[in-house]
């Protein structure tokens, strides 16, 4: 005896119709199939979405407002704060570790006789497309923009700081150039024109540092902090403001607080910490406290 056949009604276009189960796995698997050939067919063609998002990189650029945060950008209240503390030294010596339209709109900030912005990428596709902005425009100020390699992973930051620590004077408070420094975090492949010159504002946003095979911020943090120092150092009461950006990170905070100190930090909005780095503390040491336990 043969088993009744088992049809399902199904509705196509308001009008129902019979399928046996056969014919509707059928029909599914053809769906599927259609389905996952436009994925590959997006996956293996992007040019149309890649196409828009460098026409909005550029846009981004060429804008330069610094106004619109990107997802790993400044947000509203962090580049308010940092905007404020280069209008307060504006005109300055203003360096940059980091680019993006954002930080690109602070050498537009820093304008007037005197003033000098220096950016420091990694980047040169970047450094290619700030240097474009800073071409076309006409200010009291001069901007430049260098390339330098950070050798140093995120992922490498704890021993790099143990190291750092066990150095002794080598790694110590500097007492002249930076670019005579004997320790491994100073970052004097820089040009003579950033580590010999006296800067008021110092900004790290860059490297990356986003993932642990990622370049640090390791290098910067201890170069900022030893170029501030130097400059105080230089006499007549001289401050250097220093801005660090994502101090929810570990890296950023370890460092931070061992070379800029948490007794001068002045401000802070979200993930921007802003620290006033003066000539006073130990001659021999960064910070007047112990230096930070990591557990």
């Amino acid at each position: 005896m043969m088993s009744p056949r088992i049809q399902i009604p199904i509705s196509i276009g308001g009008s129902r119709t019979m399928m046996s189960p056969k014919q509707l796995l059928i029909t599914i698997l053809v769906v599927f199939s259609t389905l996952s050939f436009i994925k590959f067919l997006l996956i293996t063609h992007p040019s149309a979405g890649a196409s828009s998002s460098a026409h909005l990189h550029r846009a981004e650029w060429e804008s330069g407002n610094g106004t619109a945060a990107r997802n790993d950008g400044l947000a509203a209240k962090e580049f308010a704060l940092l905007r404020s503390v280069v209008a307060a030294r504006a005109p300055c010596r203003l360096l940059v570790f980091g680019l993006s339209p954002q930080l690109l709109a602070l050498a537009a900030v820093n304008s007037g006789p005197g003033a000098a912005t220096a950016f420091v990428t990694d980047s040169a596709e970047d450094g290619d497309a700030a240097r474009r902005v800073l071409a076309g425009r006409v200010g009291g100020s001069s901007s430049a923009v260098h390339r330098a390699g950070y050798p140093d992973a995120a992922g490498e930051a704890w021993a790099l700081l143990r190291r750092a620590r066990a150095a002794g004077p080598a790694c110590a408070r500097p007492t002249g150039t930076v670019r005579k420094s004997g320790c491994r975090l100073a970052l004097t492949s820089l040009p003579r024109e950033v580590l010999d010159a006296r800067w008021d504002v110092v900004v790290i946003d860059g490297p990356s540092g986003a993932a642990p095979e990622e370049p640090g911020r390791m290098g910067a943090i201890y170069t900022a902090a030893a170029l501030a120092r130097a400059a105080a150092a230089a006499g007549g009461g001289r401050v250097v403001d220093v801005a660090v950006h994502d101090m929810d990170r570990t890296v950023e905070r370890w460092y931070a607080r061992e070379y800029l100190c948490e007794d001068n930090l002045v401000a802070a909005k979200g993930r921007l910490w802003h620290f006033r780095v003066g000539a006073g503390g130990q001659r021999d040491a960064f910070c007047s406290t112990a230096p930070v336990k990591i557990l």
